[in-house]
């Protein structure tokens, strides 16, 4: 009899799998890189991230995918009719064993963590954006290829790095920022920094201005005009996004029908100020919602997923049990 649940949530970031018993215990784990078809190197590299992350958790609960019962994939750059029909070809192709699996966008992935129901709006501050909405007929939506707005981490870096150069230049005002970037990135103003970035030979990374977002996040909670401006306009926009996807879904967020949820590394950092700016755009658009911080990862959405979708009943004790309970490494974004 199947007795696993297969559970993976794949990102730009990082891929992680877990592989659990039907009480929510994790039997294995794995982990990889890049899992959108859209933005990592190559198809192959984010198919080798999915499924490399889901032979290593399948590994390590010493199963094949024959004993596992329902799997839920949720999966970043999952945003076209196309795109679902991709994953569900090469899941059914390399893993025809499972008992059944659903893909979906990975912004579906926090959904039942209010509880259980999967009846929600979400919004999640990750390294990038991910909005969605479910009503309670099962009508849904997400943000998907429908944000015209650098978010998430990567946007707050982008922001802070074009703060800190207006400023240099003299067309932007003066930002502590300025102090904080240089010092993070070892270089001596705007100019340097700038050029640290955008280089033709040994740029640094993009995706090292992901890491300038705690440095946003604390600026703006220590009352840096600058930080916070590049917050809030985040969370203005995060707001409208959600607002859409609860439209779509048939619901009007300003109904307070639908609760929401604030997940991300982001919104659920220990610096306060873009779940504080959320809140406060919330506030304002659907003060009939309750909005909720999330005390677990996306991932552990998913598990849920997985779960119920495997026919498990999901009620508070499941729901107080599948908790993070990782190795300090298995979420973070390196």
């Amino acid at each position: 009899m199947s007795r696993a649940y297969l559970a993976v949530d794949a990102g730009n970031s990082k891929t992680v799998a877990l592989v659990t018993d039907a009480e929510g215990a994790v039997l294995g784990r794995g982990r990889g890189g890049n899992g959108d078809i859209y933005g990592a190197a190559s198809i192959p590299d984010a198919l080798e991230a999915v499924f490399g992350a889901v032979g290593l958790a399948l590994a390590g609960a010493g199963i094949t995918p024959g004993d596992v019962a329902s799997a839920a994939f949720r999966i970043a750059g999952v945003d076209y009719p196309e795109d679902a029909e991709f994953w569900d070809g090469h899941v059914h192709e390399r893993l025809g064993g499972l008992g059944r699996w659903s893909v979906k966008n990975d912004a579906y992935a926090s959904l039942r963590l209010i509880d259980g129901s999967g009846v929600a709006a979400s919004i999640t501050v990750g390294t990038g954006p991910a909005v969605a909405a479910r009503a309670k007929d099962g009508r849904e939506e997400h943000s998907g290829f429908f944000v015209f707005d650098h978010l998430g981490g990567s946007g707050l870096g982008d922001a802070a790095l074009r703060a800190v150069c207006r400023a240099w230049m003299g067309i932007g005002p003066e930002t502590a920022l300025t102090s904080s970037m240089c010092s993070f990135y070892g270089v001596a103003d705007g100019w340097e920094l700038r050029h640290a970035f955008t280089r033709r030979f040994g740029a640094r990374p993009a995706s090292d201005l992901w890491q300038a977002s705690r440095l946003v996040l604390v600026a703006a909670g220590a009352g840096d005009a600058v930080a916070r401006d590049i917050v809030a306009a985040q969370a203005e926009a995060f707001v409208k996004y959600a607002q859409w996807c609860s439209r779509r879904a048939g619901v009007e967020l300003a109904s307070g029908e639908l609760p929401v949820l604030l997940n991300g590394s982001v919104a659920t950092s220990e610096h306060p100020a873009m779940r504080d700016a959320l809140t406060l755009a919330l506030g304002r658009v659907a003060p009939a919602a309750r909005v909720v911080v999330a005390d677990a990862s996306p991932l552990s959405g998913v598990v849920l997923d997985a779960l119920a979708e495997g026919g498990v009943a999901v009620g508070p004790d499941l729901l107080a049990r599948v908790r993070d309970n990782h190795p300090h490494d298995f979420l973070t974004t390196f």
